[in-house]
């Protein structure tokens, strides 16, 4: 009776270790981390325009614990409005070379004299900038109609030397617009460069006017480039403060982004008085995974912060380093998460009012296929989040969760020298009982 009962223990203890998933099918609408309402006519399909409070709110990857329910709880027909890429065109341009300037932005020369009674000194500064010459190169984009919305390339630079380009567009070739500025790694001996050859920007308007790429390292050779444009203005991303981190040292800060929907950018700005500061984001899935380069820039005090793209990789821990050259970071630089819209067709087929439910990660996915709900072709309407917060934030803790031990992990630890434990008492036993014949 004694092994029996030891045994069953032993079958306790490994459920308990199993991570059992709830065997409900449809969690209750109190089980979701979010609940808005809104507002739409019904009996029509709506597009609806997830806001930042349902973005970070998002515990699945896939996106599956959305619902939109109607007055009776009863989920409507939604699907997802993915990004049509059909919508960008490709136009390559040759590089026009545009002379070598001396520095861009430099002044006049600069002659002052100061008299002291029967002395005088005199002062004399070219107005020149000593960070070296200024290699240019312009595109006849004069005809391009759409907005810009990111550009490829073609150039050629030595491996592992980073170097930082600067576009900007202007109506003739003497007055300039900075339009973005872009930092160009090769990390191997291919030529892909790190984070993709397709560079997103801000869109532009290329209608009657050039584009310059400018950049201060004659190791770089631009001949060319693909413009990626569009005449449907692309929806901007969300953005999402970052705050409760803190300077691991002042070369690093690590964090883990919020469960479910990743970002598509990590933005940063320095807020401390450390001039200009060099950095580069790695990121991994796992505690256990090795760090993969995913960005590099520079931050500049005073300037307007840079975008770090996290690429289309599974990424969960992110680490920020500063150049280990530089004195780091005195303060925390500000951080943003950038999310990509995300955006549902909706069947309002039901009686109002209607709630959106997000974040659940039991919840099994229940989107339909676009094409299931609609042609393509007809213009949607558009549905009302109603209370949603505007200035949204997410409160990150520094450290990797995931690097210690899981409680799932623990609970099998402790079923496995359970059963050591209970097979040598039933060693034990029997040989006492052996013995004792």
């Amino acid at each position: 009776m004694r092994f029996r009962s030891a045994a069953a223990a032993l079958a306790l203890l490994l459920l308990a270790g199993c991570n059992r998933q709830n065997e409900s099918a449809a969690p209750a609408a109190d089980d979701y981390a979010l609940s808005l309402r809104l507002e739409a006519p019904g009996a029509q399909l709506m597009r609806l325009d997830l806001p930042a409070a349902a973005l970070v709110a998002i515990q699945r990857a896939d996106k599956g614990d959305i619902r939109v329910l109607d007055a009776q709880g009863r989920p409507l027909s939604m699907a997802f409005i993915a990004p049509d890429a059909t919508q960008l065109a490709r136009v390559h341009l040759p590089a026009l070379p545009f002379g070598g300037e001396s520095a861009e932005g430099s002044r006049a020369p600069v002659s002052i004299r100061v008299d002291q009674g029967s002395n005088s000194v005199r002062i004399e500064a070219d107005g020149s900038k000593a960070e070296g010459p200024v290699h240019s190169v312009v595109f006849d984009s004069r005809a391009i109609k759409d907005s810009l919305v990111a550009i490829a390339l073609d150039a050629s630079l030595p491996k592992q030397h980073p170097i930082t380009v600067s576009l900007a567009t202007g109506p003739d070739l003497k007055t300039w617009e900075p339009l973005a500025e872009r930092l160009l790694f090769r990390p191997g001996d291919g030529p892909d460069l790190l984070g993709g050859n397709r560079l997103a920007l801000p869109p532009g308007d290329l209608y009657d006017r050039y584009l310059k790429v400018s950049w201060q390292d004659k190791a770089l050779d631009i001949t060319g480039a693909t413009l990626f444009t569009t005449s449907v203005p692309p929806r901007p991303r969300v953005s999402v403060p970052v705050t409760g981190l803190k300077l691991n040292d002042p070369h690093t800060i690590t964090l883990a982004f919020p469960p479910g929907l990743k970002p598509a950018a990590v933005e940063l700005r320095m807020t401390g008085k450390d001039g200009v500061v060099p950095v580069r984001m790695l990121g991994r899935d796992t505690a256990e995974a090795p760090w993969t380069p995913l960005a590099m820039a520079s931050l500049r005090q005073g300037g307007a912060g840079v975008t770090l793209e996290t690429g289309g990789g599974p990424i969960r821990l992110v680490k920020i380093e500063a150049d280990r050259r530089s004195a780091g970071f005195s303060r925390v630089p500000e951080i943003v998460l950038s999310y990509e819209p995300v955006a549902l067709a909706v069947a309002f087929n039901g009686d109002g009012p209607y709630r959106l439910l997000v974040g659940n990660a039991a919840a099994t996915p229940a989107a339909f296929p676009l094409a299931s709900l609609t042609n393509g072709r007809e213009r949607l309407g558009t549905a009302q989040v109603v209370g949603a917060k505007q200035n949204v934030t997410v409160a990150l803790e520094n450290g990797e969760p995931g690097s210690g031990p899981q409680l799932r992990v623990v609970a099998l630890w402790a079923a496995l020298l359970a059963g050591v434990a209970l097979l040598g008492y039933a060693a034990f036993v029997l040989m006492r009982a052996n013995n004792t014949r």
